[in-house]
């Protein structure tokens, strides 16, 4: 265990001892847990509402969060900085990941998790508008190569196009956003008490969605909007595990990423990140015999390398809101 001030941590800034090879390896485990999320909820869409399973995955994670936050020493006093953030990070971050899970009701997990990835370019974007900072060309190469990637990927107009790749875009978008609040709420508040909020955000969302979608019986040929429309059911006894083990998977893949940036910088370790693309390929095509077609491959690496261009760039630069927060997609998952 690494002595840490926890008033230096919450604010997302390193430990009085840097070890970059733990930080990689507690990484290496979050990109293993995250993909076994996407199995279970692929698994579950035929059967729950996505509400449902956006609940109770909110509910069975909680106490690790609490005991987590307590861990970091930032369960109390709480950190709330600004309400109004709070309230528009949390809501965005929930967005995201309700389109994330729809998306995955109805595409490939390589897919969905490809397009997803684009986060990094729309947090780029958003940042010239709402931080004012200021975009070489370095970075601007990276945002249209990402984009082209996602182009390559979602297929606009083609005969093959699969309206839930737009979803998938959609939370990319909707995540950037979160981040943005991130950055905005800056050392007004802390990891814990943001994951807190937000967890408490979904368990509470995913209860009035249920109760909004409820009794209205929209049939729907489309597996996301049916995975929407879909009413609340009691779990069978291996969906009420399935259940627990999202919520444990959750749990625990954050602990493993809180420690991943209190052992090392964002810089050094969010490339990592991409290595969760070939656990989600291997799970995809292991669990539901899919593989990523040529249009994807190329739209991957389109991604991934402008993603990696902007870690890169921003590196060299010393940006000190990347050594601190970085720009990874799986930094608040």
């Amino acid at each position: 265990m690494v002595a840490t001030d926890p008033n230096t941590m919450a604010r997302g800034g390193g430990t009085s001892e840097s070890r970059p090879l733990f930080g990689i390896l507690w990484l290496l485990l979050a990109t293993t847990l995250f993909p076994v999320q996407d199995v279970i909820i692929k698994s579950l869409s035929g059967d729950l509402a996505v509400h449902q399973i956006v609940f109770w995955r909110g509910l069975f994670a909680l106490p690790l969060v609490v005991a987590i936050a307590w861990y970091e020493g930032s369960l109390w006093p709480l950190k709330l900085g600004s309400v109004p953030l709070q309230l528009l990070r949390a809501g965005a971050a929930f967005c995201s990941y309700l389109v994330y899970y729809m998306a995955l009701a109805a595409i490939g997990m390589a897919e969905t998790a490809s397009i997803t990835f684009s986060t990094p370019i729309f947090v780029t974007i958003l940042a010239t508008i709402f931080l004012g900072e200021r975009i070489g060309w370095y970075r601007w190469l990276a945002v249209f190569m990402g984009l082209a990637g996602v182009v390559v990927i979602v297929q606009p107009g083609a005969a093959v196009f699969e309206p839930a790749a737009v979803l998938a875009l959609l939370a990319a978008m909707a995540y950037a956003i979160s981040i943005i609040c991130t950055r905005r709420l800056g050392s007004r508040s802390n990891g814990g008490t943001m994951t807190l909020f937000s967890v408490i955000f979904f368990i509470l969302g995913g209860g009035v969605l249920g109760l909004i979608f409820s009794g209205l019986q929209t049939a729907s040929p489309h597996p996301s909007l049916a995975f929407l429309y879909r009413d609340w059911v009691a779990p069978g006894a291996m969906g009420w595990l399935l259940l627990m083990v999202l919520g444990c998977t959750s749990g625990v893949g954050f602990f493993a990423l809180s420690q991943t940036y209190r052992l090392a910088e964002a810089s050094v370790v969010t490339p990592f990140e991409y290595t969760y693309l070939p656990w989600a390929i291997l799970w995809g095509y292991l669990m539901f015999g899919a593989l990523p077609g040529v249009s994807t491959w190329i739209g991957l690496t389109l991604i991934v390398g402008a993603g990696l261009l902007i870690v890169f760039r921003e590196t060299l630069r010393g940006r000190s809101v990347v050594r601190r927060r970085g720009l990874g997609v799986l930094r608040q998952r």
